[in-house]
């Protein structure tokens, strides 16, 4: 006995609107669900790397800040240090340092109100008296006056001068 299948079959094979969108109303919404689900995977590695890099950071930077906050307080102190008004030593200071005789030393240095005080040895009185009249040249001095001079091996010298203070 033979049994004619082919009407069935075409029958079997239709298009069923209505299934094709159960399905797609099932796997759309599961795959949106998985894309949103591996996107907020994904920025959640990205947050978690920034956090670590931004930790390494601060590692780093909170014992600087630390410092740097000591050094504030340490300018803060310096600059709550009081000075003598109208007067600035390092101007003066500097000069000297820079008309000292090549061949002496100064032994005392002394600075009291607006008067240096200086002793030292030299090896040549030329020496003395080139010191001296720098001295007299600098803007930082004036009324020089050598005081007292002994002979014996070297030169040894006292020189009192006043000092110019800014608002003179």
């Amino acid at each position: 006995m033979r049994v004619n299948l082919i009407r069935e079959e075409k029958t079997r094979f239709q298009f069923h609107y209505f299934q094709v969108a159960m399905v797609l109303g099932i796997l759309i919404p599961i795959f949106v669900v998985v894309f949103l689900q591996y996107s907020l995977i994904a920025e959640r590695n990205t947050l978690e790397q920034e956090i670590a890099s931004i930790e390494n950071q601060l590692d780093i930077y909170l014992p600087l800040e630390a410092e740097y906050r000591e050094y504030e307080q340490v300018v803060e102190e310096l600059r709550a240090t009081p000075t003598v008004p109208g007067y600035n030593w390092d101007r003066p200071i500097e000069a000297l340092g820079y008309l000292v005789p090549i061949r002496g030393v100064i032994d005392d240095f002394r600075i009291n109100d607006n008067e240096i005080n200086v002793r030292g040895i030299t090896s040549a009185a030329e020496d003395l008296r080139e010191f001296i009249n720098d001295l007299e040249d600098s803007p930082y001095f004036y009324n020089v006056v050598l005081n007292t001079i002994e002979k014996r091996d070297a030169v040894i010298f006292t020189i009192i001068a006043n000092i110019e203070g800014e608002g003179e």
